[in-house]
Protein backbone atom coordinates (compact mmCIF):
# COMPACT_ATOMS: atom_id res chain seq x y z
CA UNK A 1 0.00 0.00 0.00
CA UNK A 2 1.32 3.41 -0.92
CA UNK A 3 2.22 5.68 2.02
CA UNK A 4 -0.23 8.42 1.02
CA UNK A 5 -3.11 5.90 0.97
CA UNK A 6 -2.19 4.73 4.49
CA UNK A 7 -2.03 8.35 5.64
CA UNK A 8 -5.42 9.15 4.07
CA UNK A 9 -7.00 6.05 5.63
CA UNK A 10 -5.56 6.95 9.03
CA UNK A 11 -6.90 10.49 8.68
CA UNK A 12 -10.39 9.22 7.82
CA UNK A 13 -10.37 6.82 10.77
CA UNK A 14 -9.06 9.53 13.06
CA UNK A 15 -11.66 12.05 11.89
CA UNK A 16 -14.42 9.48 12.38
CA UNK A 17 -13.19 8.77 15.89
CA UNK A 18 -13.06 12.47 16.69
CA UNK A 19 -16.56 13.02 15.33
CA UNK A 20 -18.02 10.23 17.45
CA UNK A 21 -15.59 10.69 20.31
CA UNK A 22 -17.08 13.64 22.24
CA UNK A 23 -20.17 11.63 23.12
CA UNK A 24 -18.06 8.89 24.63
CA UNK A 25 -14.75 10.44 25.60
CA UNK A 26 -15.99 12.23 28.70
CA UNK A 27 -17.80 9.21 30.08
CA UNK A 28 -15.49 6.31 29.24
CA UNK A 29 -12.37 6.15 31.40
CA UNK A 30 -9.13 5.51 29.55
CA UNK A 31 -7.60 2.09 30.10
CA UNK A 32 -3.95 2.00 31.10
CA UNK A 33 -1.71 0.50 28.45
CA UNK A 34 -0.29 -2.07 30.88
CA UNK A 35 -3.69 -3.64 31.54
CA UNK A 36 -4.52 -4.31 27.88
CA UNK A 37 -3.31 -7.43 26.18
CA UNK A 38 -0.89 -6.95 23.34
CA UNK A 39 -2.81 -9.51 21.28
CA UNK A 40 -6.30 -8.10 21.93
CA UNK A 41 -8.22 -6.79 18.95
CA UNK A 42 -9.93 -3.45 18.70
CA UNK A 43 -13.70 -3.88 19.08
CA UNK A 44 -15.59 -1.46 16.83
CA UNK A 45 -19.33 -0.98 16.39
CA UNK A 46 -21.52 1.27 14.31
CA UNK A 47 -25.00 2.70 14.82
CA UNK A 48 -27.29 3.98 12.09
CA UNK A 49 -29.25 6.83 13.72
CA UNK A 50 -31.49 7.24 10.67
CA UNK A 51 -32.58 3.63 11.04
CA UNK A 52 -33.31 4.18 14.74
CA UNK A 53 -35.45 7.21 13.88
CA UNK A 54 -37.23 5.25 11.17
CA UNK A 55 -37.68 1.77 12.72
CA UNK A 56 -37.94 2.10 16.49
CA UNK A 57 -41.38 1.85 18.05
CA UNK A 58 -40.45 4.85 20.18
CA UNK A 59 -39.94 6.97 17.07
CA UNK A 60 -43.13 5.64 15.51
CA UNK A 61 -45.14 6.55 18.64
CA UNK A 62 -43.63 10.06 18.62
CA UNK A 63 -44.48 10.38 14.93
CA UNK A 64 -48.07 9.27 15.58
CA UNK A 65 -48.37 11.81 18.41
CA UNK A 66 -47.06 14.58 16.17
CA UNK A 67 -49.40 13.59 13.36
CA UNK A 68 -52.39 13.70 15.73
CA UNK A 69 -51.40 17.18 16.90
CA UNK A 70 -50.88 18.29 13.30
CA UNK A 71 -54.18 16.78 12.20
CA UNK A 72 -56.14 18.81 14.75
CA UNK A 73 -54.41 21.99 13.64
CA UNK A 74 -54.94 21.11 9.98
CA UNK A 75 -58.66 20.60 10.55
CA UNK A 76 -58.92 24.08 12.10
CA UNK A 77 -57.12 25.60 9.10
CA UNK A 78 -59.33 23.72 6.64
CA UNK A 79 -62.47 25.00 8.44
CA UNK A 80 -61.13 28.57 8.17
CA UNK A 81 -60.37 28.01 4.52
CA UNK A 82 -63.89 26.69 3.85
CA UNK A 83 -65.39 29.78 5.57
CA UNK A 84 -63.18 32.00 3.40
CA UNK A 85 -64.21 30.21 0.19
CA UNK A 86 -67.90 30.39 1.13
CA UNK A 87 -67.64 34.12 1.83
CA UNK A 88 -65.68 34.65 -1.42
CA UNK A 89 -68.31 32.79 -3.47
CA UNK A 90 -71.10 34.80 -1.82
CA UNK A 91 -69.19 38.04 -2.57
CA UNK A 92 -68.66 37.09 -6.22
CA UNK A 93 -72.35 36.27 -6.55
CA UNK A 94 -73.62 39.41 -4.77
CA UNK A 95 -70.91 41.93 -5.79
CA UNK A 96 -72.98 43.35 -8.65
CA UNK A 97 -75.85 44.26 -6.31
CA UNK A 98 -73.59 45.81 -3.63
CA UNK A 99 -72.74 49.46 -3.28
CA UNK A 100 -69.13 50.53 -3.88
CA UNK A 101 -68.56 50.99 -0.12
CA UNK A 102 -69.94 47.51 0.63
CA UNK A 103 -67.71 45.94 -2.05
CA UNK A 104 -64.62 47.70 -0.71
CA UNK A 105 -65.47 46.67 2.84
CA UNK A 106 -66.15 43.07 1.79
CA UNK A 107 -62.88 42.88 -0.19
CA UNK A 108 -60.99 44.11 2.86
CA UNK A 109 -62.58 41.43 5.03
CA UNK A 110 -61.82 38.76 2.42
CA UNK A 111 -58.20 39.90 2.17
CA UNK A 112 -57.92 39.79 5.97
CA UNK A 113 -59.42 36.29 6.08
CA UNK A 114 -57.03 35.10 3.35
CA UNK A 115 -54.01 36.52 5.22
CA UNK A 116 -55.24 34.84 8.41
CA UNK A 117 -55.54 31.44 6.70
CA UNK A 118 -52.08 31.84 5.15
CA UNK A 119 -50.54 32.97 8.46
CA UNK A 120 -52.09 30.11 10.41
CA UNK A 121 -50.95 27.58 7.80
CA UNK A 122 -47.39 28.90 8.00
CA UNK A 123 -47.49 28.88 11.83
CA UNK A 124 -48.79 25.31 11.82
CA UNK A 125 -45.94 24.17 9.54
CA UNK A 126 -43.36 25.97 11.67
CA UNK A 127 -44.80 24.56 14.89
CA UNK A 128 -44.89 21.04 13.43
CA UNK A 129 -41.26 21.31 12.29
CA UNK A 130 -40.19 22.62 15.69
CA UNK A 131 -42.02 19.82 17.52
CA UNK A 132 -40.56 17.23 15.14
CA UNK A 133 -37.05 18.57 15.76
CA UNK A 134 -37.64 18.47 19.53
CA UNK A 135 -38.84 14.86 19.35
CA UNK A 136 -35.87 13.84 17.18
CA UNK A 137 -33.45 15.49 19.60
CA UNK A 138 -35.04 13.72 22.59
CA UNK A 139 -34.89 10.40 20.80
CA UNK A 140 -31.27 10.94 19.75
CA UNK A 141 -30.30 11.79 23.33
CA UNK A 142 -31.99 8.66 24.68
CA UNK A 143 -30.37 6.57 21.96
CA UNK A 144 -26.96 8.07 22.77
CA UNK A 145 -27.29 7.01 26.42
CA UNK A 146 -28.28 3.50 25.35
CA UNK A 147 -25.39 3.35 22.87
CA UNK A 148 -23.01 4.29 25.67
CA UNK A 149 -24.52 1.64 27.95
CA UNK A 150 -24.28 -1.06 25.28
CA UNK A 151 -20.73 0.04 24.41
CA UNK A 152 -19.56 -0.20 28.02
CA UNK A 153 -21.43 -3.41 28.78
CA UNK A 154 -20.14 -5.17 25.67
CA UNK A 155 -16.64 -3.61 25.88
CA UNK A 156 -16.56 -1.75 22.58
CA UNK A 157 -13.46 0.36 22.02
CA UNK A 158 -15.06 2.60 19.39
CA UNK A 159 -18.63 3.19 18.21
CA UNK A 160 -19.30 5.31 15.13
CA UNK A 161 -22.54 7.06 14.23
CA UNK A 162 -21.79 7.89 10.62
CA UNK A 163 -20.15 5.47 8.22
CA UNK A 164 -20.05 4.45 4.59
CA UNK A 165 -20.24 0.72 5.09
CA UNK A 166 -20.52 -1.62 8.04
CA UNK A 167 -20.97 -5.37 8.18
CA UNK A 168 -23.82 -6.82 10.22
CA UNK A 169 -21.22 -8.18 12.62
CA UNK A 170 -20.40 -4.71 13.98
CA UNK A 171 -23.79 -2.99 13.47
CA UNK A 172 -25.33 -2.26 16.89
CA UNK A 173 -28.39 -0.50 15.54
CA UNK A 174 -30.87 -3.35 16.12
CA UNK A 175 -29.66 -3.79 19.72
CA UNK A 176 -30.06 -0.05 20.35
CA UNK A 177 -33.57 -0.04 18.83
CA UNK A 178 -34.60 -3.01 20.99
CA UNK A 179 -33.26 -1.42 24.19
CA UNK A 180 -34.73 1.97 23.32
CA UNK A 181 -38.17 0.45 22.76
CA UNK A 182 -37.86 -1.68 25.90
CA UNK A 183 -36.87 1.34 28.00
CA UNK A 184 -39.72 3.41 26.56
CA UNK A 185 -42.16 0.62 27.30
CA UNK A 186 -40.88 0.42 30.88
CA UNK A 187 -41.15 4.22 31.28
CA UNK A 188 -44.77 4.05 30.12
CA UNK A 189 -45.60 1.34 32.67
CA UNK A 190 -44.12 3.37 35.54
CA UNK A 191 -46.40 6.35 34.88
Amino acid sequence: MKPWIRTAAAAVIGASALAAGPAFAADVPAQPAASTKATSQLKIGVVNMERILRESKTAQRASDRLNEEGQRRQEEIEAMSRRFKTKLERFEKDAASMSEAERVNERRELAEMERDVTRRSREAREEFNQRRNEEVLLLQNRAARIIQDVSRREHFDLVLYEFFYASDRIDLTKRVIDELDRSTLNDGKKK
